[in-house]
């Protein structure tokens, strides 16, 4: 079991996260640019739409009018690229899942976009982890609690990535974990529902809708 470990140990590839992926802030949004401007309606993902490691699908993102949807394609993600927050008093993750390609990242996310040699799944998991978080949380400035993270600093972070088939299996427990993850909560917002339609047939019977 030690001589296992010692191999794995000695597997581990060292590199600066700029050397394996693109690292870049999104594109700045103001508030007032998300109530009514002309141009192609885009949906943009904003610190809120992290939560729990996943990504806010298209459909549930706010959409603001471009002027030049060319130029904010730039900041369209992919699937499997890791979201950080760039601005906030909280740090937190997302992996872009399909139902989130290309939807644009405003400029308070972080966008590090995984080389070909590297799985997204498994660098959510090394960057979000708790060994390495604390790192990340160093980079984090500013006078008050609403904290910056700068992406020339999260380039220079070194990280030990495993060799490319251990990537795929991290990966792919993330990917599982995370479908399990939205699978329970859809199932509690139905049980959830449906409980609230049975406590207001008790206490209002046929008269809930006049």
């Amino acid at each position: 079991m030690r001589t296992k470990l010692k191999i794995k140990a000695a597997a581990l590839h060292a590199a600066r996260l700029g050397q394996v992926a693109n690292v870049f802030a999104g594109i700045g949004v103001s508030r007032e640019e998300t109530v009514e401007r002309p141009g192609e309606k885009l949906p943009v993902i904003g610190v809120r739409d992290l939560q729990d490691g996943t990504v806010a699908a298209n459909d549930e993102l706010d959409t603001v009018g471009f002027p030049f949807p060319t130029r904010a394609a730039t900041y369209a993600v992919r699937p499997d690229d890791v979201l950080l927050t760039g601005r906030g008093t909280l740090l937190k993750f997302g992996l872009v899942g399909e139902e989130t390609a290309g939807a644009i990242a405003s400029g308070n996310i972080i966008v590090v976009r995984p080389n070909a040699e590297v799985k997204g799944g498994a660098l959510f998991a090394i960057l979000s982890s708790d060994v390495f978080r604390p790192k990340i949380e160093v980079l984090r400035r500013g006078a008050t609690t609403l904290l910056s993270l700068s992406p020339k600093d999260l380039a220079k972070l070194e990280i030990n990535l495993p060799p490319i088939d251990e990537q795929e299996r991290i990966a792919a427990l993330v990917k599982d974990a995370q479908i399990a993850y939205r699978t329970a909560l859809e199932a509690a917002e139905i049980r959830r529902a449906l409980a609230r339609r049975l406590i207001d047939a008790r206490l209002f019977g046929d008269n809930q809708n006049h």
